[in-house]
């Protein structure tokens, strides 16, 4: 792995961030003078000497039909320097078109976890996360951070399952589970592991994730049961009344999605629950949005939305697993052997993360190219298709120009562009 450095911010540690990350390259800074994209994204040229392999590498996904590696492209959108500067559409899809998020909402999920910190209703996600479970069931210790970082320790399968019936997230959302993630967790998902010791790929986790920031939304938005009451005067750990979908959908549009200008659709189940691991609808020009709030360091308009240090945070695999492809809810791409074949680019620039969700769907994003490339399409999940997808990503971030940046700060450091 590559070298570790000290993440100093006092923020970071008030939270419970990790003390040590992997060495991460710079976030690039809003450039001076240029609008935020919360009204919609200036326009701007692929720069020189770029513009002829970009629109190939695009025009070749978007002519790909079903059956070809990478399989259907139905938008592709990047946003390079802060502009939108190339935008290409499937016949049928354009740029109001909502697409399903499928497991990139996992990352905006994330990024409700780290606004509820900023906003003081989290304290510490190194702390238990509010859940369902009974008191003395050992899974009610599970903490935010296990959740986030998939570092749970259930009995859970999804990636590598070998059929429907062995596969946990069919059967949590299409089978017994369909009317209550939270309930099929609770039932059927038992701790095989200590928690924060082994990474497992997992939409129950961020289920639970979503179930949770209700409790704590739904807390300080009206809820008033007993429960609740007992909560605020500390005198019982009791779980949170019933979480509500409208408190929740206000609060994500009012205190996030609002402030970047997206028009976003989460999805909830029966009960109630926001399907955090699975369904947020939006455009791609607005997926481009938040991939660009990371790229900026959860910084909008200059207000900091998520704590300081959170996308750092995001971007880097747990310290304690043999993990080297996952951080907390999002992707990164290691620079030696994936731990998971076929799970991760292997090739530069490999300060790459990525939001990625069935089917194909990602946003890649790529702080030395100052660079958000969003692809929304259809294919197979199994052959080819994911080191496919992987790889034309890289290809067209390898396509941009170097910038490498002297540290990440909310102030614009100096910079040395390279070919």
């Amino acid at each position: 792995m590559l070298g570790k450095r000290v993440i100093v911010a006092a923020a970071c540690m008030m939270v419970g961030l990790s003390a040590a990350a992997q060495e991460l390259a710079p976030l690039p800074p809003q450039p001076e003078g240029l609008a935020w994209p919360t009204d919609g994204w200036e326009e701007g040229a692929l720069p020189e000497g770029v513009a002829d392999d970009v629109q190939a590498l695009v025009g070749e996904a978007m002519q790909k039909e079903p059956g070809e590696p990478m399989g259907v492209t139905r938008a592709v959108v990047i946003i390079h320097d802060g502009k939108l500067v190339l935008e290409a559409y499937r016949d049928g899809f354009g740029p109001e078109t909502k697409q399903v998020s499928w497991s990139m909402a996992k990352s905006i999920t994330s990024a409700l976890v780290g606004r509820a910190v900023k906003l003081g209703l989290i304290e510490d996600i190194g702390a238990p996360m509010p859940s369902t479970f009974d008191a003395d069931d050992p899974r009610s210790e599970i903490t935010w951070r296990q959740w986030l970082t998939m570092t749970d320790g259930l009995d859970y399968t999804e990636i590598g399952a070998t059929d429907l019936a062995t596969n946990d997230v069919v059967q949590m959302m299409y089978g017994p589970g369909r009317f209550d993630v939270t309930q099929y967790v609770v039932s059927e998902l038992e701790p095989i592991h200590e928690p924060g010791t082994v990474w497992n790929y997992s939409t129950a986790g961020f289920h639970l994730l979503g179930r949770a920031l209700q409790n704590v939304v739904g807390l300080r938005t009206g809820c008033s049961t007993h429960a609740n009451q007992e909560m605020l005067e500390g005198s019982s750990p009791v779980t949170p009344c019933e979480p509500s979908d409208a408190p929740m959908a206000n609060w994500m549009g009012e205190k996030f999605f609002s402030p970047l200008g997206m028009d976003a659709q989460p999805e909830f189940d029966a009960a109630g629950t926001f399907l955090g691991g699975s369904l947020v609808w939006a455009s791609a020009r607005d997926f481009a949005k938040f991939g660009y709030l990371y790229l900026r360091d959860g910084v909008w308009e200059g207000e900091r939305l998520l704590p300081e240090g959170w996308v750092d945070f995001s971007r880097t695999d747990p310290d304690v697993t043999d993990s080297n492809i996952y951080g907390a809810g999002w992707w990164i791409t290691p620079s030696e052997t994936p731990s998971l074949e076929g799970q991760a680019a292997v090739s530069p620039p490999y300060d790459a993360f990525s939001a990625q969700g069935h089917e194909g769907q990602t946003i890649w994003v790529v702080p030395s190219r100052d660079l958000v490339i969003v692809r929304l399409g259809l294919m197979p999940n199994g052959g080819d298709n994911w080191p496919a997808l992987y790889e034309w990503n890289q290809q067209v971030a390898r396509a941009f120009p170097e910038t490498r940046f002297a540290s990440n700060s909310d102030e614009a450091p100096a910079a040395e562009t390279t070919p």
